[in-house]
């Protein structure tokens, strides 16, 4: 059994994967090796402190992603498990807030991990759950479509309430992708989608305008995204800071370690803002292949969805798929100022323990559909 399992490994996926992890480890302590000396004197740190944190985080997610290679993806659709990960899901959310560790304005922390990033998985694994029990009667009624959407709903005011808004717009973005490919008709899908842009847009735009319901840090973002280089003295200094660093790079970079703009001009350099520190350190090049890399795991993970006989299977991957493009175009967006900053890190390669080893444990379930795939269509 084994040997088919290793017979039938994606290395589609696997290498790229590999090369995400590995040049992000190198770029982690690159970025973050001055930081004990300029923001962390009084804790006496080592200069590879962050890297051998990222490294752990690594090696367990490593561990994670083997184990569910191994384990059928559909073991997450029995009830009893779904039931497991909303009552788990809701508890950590409700912990963080009680108990939790304040960090950059957030209570995002508690128990030494980041409860939004495993929410992110928990609400892709909830609706491919209850979209793939229901593919007869979803069709048409609009209450299988919307049922999920409930706990959806509570996931992202207690996620607001952190407050993490970054997190929560991005599952409310994976979600909708889940739903639209969940088998309910295009046309009203689209309809309605089209329906709630035109009403949620100029709340948004009446929210950001007057900061109503938005923190001011928040606010901030914003109005630096407008114009960053009007605020490069206080609220623009981290958006300027990573234009300069991706100008200083320019096709090659000016060479690893060699980074100017993370010696204090970029407060966090190894976590949302790495991408600056390995276009200013490696050059567009180094940034292409980034994206290359984490292209071609999610086109991947896309043809694996679409080969699944599976509903759950081919929901929990095309989810999966989607968390991962969005989450990337959103940090490159606020990195390069196309969109307000929102301070999701950038897969496989910020800085983040709790979210590399979730980013790796979802790419184990994607294999493992991979892997069961090919077998299936070898006893055919």
């Amino acid at each position: 059994m084994l040997k088919k399992y290793l017979k039938n490994m994606d290395y589609m996926i696997i290498v790229p994967l590999l090369i995400l992890c590995l040049f992000g480890l190198i770029m982690v302590y690159s970025a973050s090796s001055a930081l004990p000396t300029i923001r962390y004197q009084s804790e006496n740190w080592a200069s590879d402190h962050f890297f051998r944190k990222q490294l752990l985080a690594f090696e367990v997610g490593m561990g994670a992603f083997v184990l569910l290679t191994l384990i059928p993806s559909t073991i997450f659709k029995k009830r009893i498990i779904l039931f497991l990960n909303l009552l788990i899901s809701i508890g950590l959310l409700v912990a963080v807030l009680a108990f939790g560790q304040v960090v950059n304005n957030a209570k995002s922390w508690v128990f030494g991990i980041q409860p939004a990033e495993l929410i992110k998985l928990s609400s892709i694994i909830l609706l491919a759950g209850w979209y793939s029990k229901r593919q007869k009667g979803i069709t048409k009624n609009w209450k299988m479509l919307f049922a999920p959407w409930l706990v959806i709903l509570l996931y992202v005011i207690l996620l607001r309430m952190q407050p993490d808004t970054g997190t929560a717009l991005l599952i409310i973005a994976t979600c909708a992708v889940v739903s639209f490919c969940s088998g309910f008709i295009v046309k009203r899908l689209i309809l309605l989608f089209s329906a709630g842009i035109i009403v949620l847009y100029p709340l948004v735009s009446f929210c950001v305008s007057f900061g109503v319901g938005l923190t001011d840090v928040q606010v901030n973002r914003f109005l630096a995204f407008r114009n960053p280089f009007d605020y490069a003295q206080d609220i623009g200094f981290q958006i300027v800071n990573s234009l300069i660093a991706f100008a200083n790079g320019g096709l090659t970079g000016v060479g690893l370690g060699k980074s100017i703009q993370k010696l204090g001009y970029l407060p966090e350099p190894h976590t949302d803002f790495i991408l600056a520190i390995i276009g200013e350190e490696t050059g567009l090049i180094g940034v292409i292949i980034v994206i290359i890399c984490i292209f071609l795991i999610v086109w991947r993970g896309l043809l694996i969805a679409h080969q699944s006989n599976d509903s759950f299977d081919s929901l929990l991957a095309t989810g999966i798929c989607a968390l991962i493009a969005i989450q990337t175009f959103v940090n490159i967006g606020g990195v390069t100022s196309l969109i307000p900053l929102t301070g999701v890190p950038l897969p496989f390669v910020s800085y983040g323990g709790t979210s590399m080893m979730v980013m790796l444990s979802m790419v184990g379930m994607l294999m493992n559909i991979s892997i069961r795939n090919k077998m299936n269509k070898e006893t055919l």
